[in-house]
């Protein structure tokens, strides 16, 4: 293959996210100070990516602003002063769906079921025991970005779950796969919970009572329509993927 058709195959046909996550990460990084044309010049956005939130950029944009942002602010957890003040369009309709969701565990669960349509190669699952329930989020990028989108995500989740289910909702502790990119009491505070690195996964750990609390503005019929919505996406980003299944047999590399 041509060193042009690649780049038009990687960046067209390769694993990617919404652009509402590119574009809260861009943002974020010129509110900090950093030129929007370095960034542009690095990861190759074009302000007309960012238009409609529903548009699929490649999933390297957003480690490569991370780590843009991590050689001018090193060692401090960016990514959790982001997560304080990012809006939940960040995450598209998933938001509206934990919103409207019945209880906690119906939140996560959605989360489990539609977080790809956030990015294509999350990996995010809830496991039980009768003690507590763990919502891990995995993504090869992790391996990329030292560990800040890992805590952008989880840490914008919590805040998201905190909304929706209001004063009563906790966790139990917080874990991260990375070394603290930030001072730990910064976490600590954040999160309100023992902070754990260096763990296997990237996890919010709840007591497992917990998962039955109600959220605040339950509605069944909301929460039907939010999963037709999700569903379509779903769908339509399936029917996308094996596309790309066909492309990479008609231009192997």
């Amino acid at each position: 293959m041509s060193e042009l058709k690649r780049t038009i195959y990687d960046r067209f046909y390769g694993p990617t996210t919404r652009a509402s996550i590119v574009a809260n990460t861009f943002n974020y990084a010129v509110g900090c100070g950093l030129d929007a044309k370095q960034i542009i010049a690095k990861t190759g956005l074009m302000p007309a990516n960012l238009i409609d939130p529903n548009t699929r950029l490649p999933e390297e944009m957003v480690p490569t602003i991370w780590n843009l942002l991590n050689n001018v602010y090193p060692g401090q957890a960016l990514a959790l002063h982001m997560a304080s003040a990012a809006p939940f369009s960040f995450f598209g309709p998933l938001a509206q769906g934990v919103q409207y969701a019945s209880d906690l565990r119906s939140a996560l669960r959605l989360l489990v079921q539609y977080g790809q349509i956030a990015s294509d190669q999350v990996h995010i699952e809830l496991i039980e025991s009768d003690s507590e329930a763990i919502f891990r989020s995995d993504h090869p990028v992790d391996a990329i970005d030292g560990g800040y989108g890992a805590e952008a995500a989880l840490a914008l989740v919590n805040r998201l779950l905190q909304e929706a289910i209001g004063e009563e909702y906790s966790l139990a502790r917080v874990e991260f796969a990375h070394s603290p990119l930030g001072l730990r009491r910064v976490y600590e505070d954040f999160f309100e919970v023992p902070v754990r690195f260096q763990q296997a996964h990237n996890a919010l750990v709840f007591p497992q009572k917990m998962l039955l609390l109600p959220t605040q503005q339950w509605d069944a019929d909301l929460f039907h329509h939010v999963q037709e919505t999700l569903d379509s996406l779903h769908h339509g980003h399936a029917w996308v993927s094996g596309l790309k299944g066909l492309q990479s047999r008609e231009y192997p590399q």
